[in-house]
């Protein structure tokens, strides 16, 4: 799990079901930065350990890609955001990060 501190947060997404402030929130929904950070830091973090959200960081120099574990052995290729469309086995996530 890749931990990014509150400063780089960039958005995030919604990997399981939750409801936040009355608002049901869905798998595939995404999060502004503002929204990842309105969410209280100990709801945030029990969300994230618990792989409800997947945050992304701001948009790195470079264009520099990265693998994001988002559980059961699957990952998701970050490069300012996610660019596949769903998470992947290891492997294609790793294909896809030296493509």
């Amino acid at each position: 799990m890749l931990h990014i501190a509150d400063a780089d947060i960039g958005g995030g997404y919604v990997r399981r079901t939750f409801t936040n402030s009355g608002r049901q929130m869905k798998r595939g929904d995404e999060l502004t930065r503002n929204d990842v950070l309105a969410i209280p830091l100990a709801n945030r973090k029990a969300l994230i350990e618990g792989v409800f959200i997947e945050v992304y960081p701001l948009s790195p120099g470079g264009g520099e890609k990265f693998l994001v574990g988002v559980g059961n052995n699957e990952y998701n290729v970050i490069q300012g955001r996610v660019i596949n469309t769903a998470p992947l086995p290891r492997k294609e996530a790793e294909k896809l990060l030296h493509a």
